[in-house]
Order: C-alpha cells, then sequence, then structure tokens
C-alpha cells in the first residue's frame, strides 16, 4: 500500500470531509511527482528541500505553501508516525488579509435577477445562515425546523452539528418551494437522488453577479463573510455569531470585527483639524 493511499484510509477512519481528503492527497501526489517516488521513501532533508522549492516561486501563495505543510505534517506525523520534531516542518509566513464583504445594500441583488427559485433560495439560504458553501449543498428538507425556527448544519471533518437561526422571511419563500420538491435534499442537483455540487453553486453565485452587475467578485464565500459582518454590525455579540459560523475558536471570529472597525468612517478627519491657511483678500 502506497503512503498516500495509507493517509487517505487514516484521514478516514478520522472522519475528514471528502473535501480536505482531495486537498491533502493532490498535496502529496505533487510533492510525489517533484521526487519521482512514494512520499513514504522521502526522508527529512528532501522535505525540507521541497519546502525551500515552494518557497522560491513566485506564483505561490501563502495559504497554498501552508495547506501543503498540513498534509505533509498529516502524512508523516500522524499516518507514518515518523518521529521527526513539527519544528522541521514549519509553516511560512501566513497572509492576514481581511474579507472582501458586500453592503447591506448590495447583498440583496445578486438573487433578485434570479427567475428560478431554487437558485434565488440557494443564495438566500447561504447568506440568511452564513453557510459555507458545502454545508449549503449538503442542506437535506428534515434540516429545515419550522418551529423550532432552527436550520441544522452538519459540519464536515467529524465536527458534528450545529444550529442557525431560520429566518421567517426565507420561510415563508420555502413554503412553495417545498411544495413541488420531489427529494430529500433541499437544493437537488441534476439528478433528485444527488445534492447540488459545490461547483455548481459557485457557478449559480457568480452568473447571479453577473446578471446583478456587481463589480464584485461575489462567491458563497462572500455571502457568509458579509452575513458575518452585518450581524456585529446590528450589534450581535461574537460569541454569538462564532456559533453561527461555526468556528472553533473566538480568535477566527475577531477579525470581522476589524473589518467592521475598517467599514466605519470616523465623523472628522484628523486632516481636517488643522488650522487652514489665511487667504488675503483683493
Amino acid at each position: 500500500m502506497s503512503g498516500i493511499q495509507r493517509m487517505i484510509d487514516e484521514m478516514q477512519r478520522r472522519g475528514y470531509a471528502s473535501k480536505t481528503i482531495k486537498e491533502y492527497s493532490a498535496s502529496l501526489r505533487r510533492l510525489a511527482t517533484y521526487f519521482g517516488c512514494c512520499p513514504s521513501k522521502l526522508t527529512q532533508e528532501q522535505i525540507r528541500q521541497y519546502q525551500v522549492h515552494l518557497a522560491g516561486r513566485d506564483d505561490i501563495s501563502a495559504s497554498y505553501y501552508n495547506s501543503t505543510v498540513t498534509a505533509m505534517r498529516f502524512m508523516y506525523l500522524e499516518t507514518l508516525g515518523r518521529d521527526w520534531s513539527i519544528e522541521g516542518l514549519p509553516y511560512g509566513r501566513r497572509e492576514h488579509r481581511l474579507p472582501v464583504v458586500l453592503s447591506r445594500r448590495e447583498v440583496f441583488q445578486p438573487w433578485r435577477p434570479l427567475r428560478q427559485m431554487k437558485r434565488r433560495l440557494l443564495l438566500m439560504t447561504a447568506y440568511s445562515a452564513a453557510l459555507r458553501t458545502s454545508e449549503l449543498v449538503h442542506l437535506r428538507v428534515e434540516d429545515l425546523d419550522a418551529k423550532q425556527m432552527q436550520i441544522r448544519v452538519k459540519q464536515g471533518d467529524g465536527k458534528g452539528e450545529r444550529f442557525v437561526p431560520y429566518s421567517p422571511t426565507l420561510k415563508r419563500l420555502m413554503g412553495p418551494y417545498l411544495a413541488e420538491h420531489g427529494s430529500v435534499w433541499l437544493f437537488p442537483g441534476e439528478s433528485s437522488e444527488r445534492p447540488l455540487t459545490s461547483w455548481a453553486a459557485r457557478s449559480i453565485c457568480v452568473h447571479a453577479a453577473r446578471l446583478a452587475r456587481l463589480r464584485k467578485a461575489v462567491t458563497i464565500t462572500m455571502l457568509r463573510h458579509s452575513a458575518a459582518t452585518h450581524l456585529l454590525e446590528l450589534g450581535v455579540d461574537l460569541r454569538t455569531i462564532q456559533k453561527v459560523l461555526g468556528h472553533g475558536r473566538l480568535a477566527t471570529t475577531m477579525r470581522y470585527a476589524l473589518l467592521t472597525h475598517a467599514r466605519r468612517q470616523p465623523p472628522v478627519q484628523p486632516l481636517e483639524l488643522l488650522p487652514q491657511p489665511e487667504t488675503s483678500t483683493p
């Protein structure tokens, strides 16, 4: 059995999401291609050389580099049980970019031009419940609790589930849609037996933004970031937003506080407080 297959088996045993398994596997296959052999045969010095190679490429982002390191850590430390020090597989410099969000006026524009109710509700649900793309497409009809006014969201990587508020507006619009629904999936794909793919959901979002003539490259993730930012602007506390988003650490949610601070404009600009030069009258 190859080292990559052993890693896949271990990730499946621990309940990792299929998307994560694919990303880790792809990172290790690129490593295997670079050296022309199974990653399980590589030494720590060769891994160091590969990190130097990645760090020297201008087309490699910090997030790409760090995701590769995460995959290698799981491979060598968790799967193969190498006695390497974790410091021997260091992360690179992390990017600390604030997410791009839509204003409260802009956020309603993407779904307005859409005529198909399924597509409109897809984007409305993504924003209303602040969902990740994978969480959105895997919603089932049974996850909508109209009595408790909440939506059950099943999280990946074995993190269980969480409950988010079910918007009364969304519930009202869901009525006619569900009345003619014939699938267990809330947003089925081409076949009613399978959910919509993440790729299809992203395409719907991009198409809707183009129809609305928005200049921003709108994504499902941007709708999620926008929802979190708007909740904070409306006075919802960070702990509540953390639960809605499903963040394991409050520090992850804190970045939205920085974003709302960056969006606020001070009532007076400091430069305007400086005394103005006197102008002589002719």
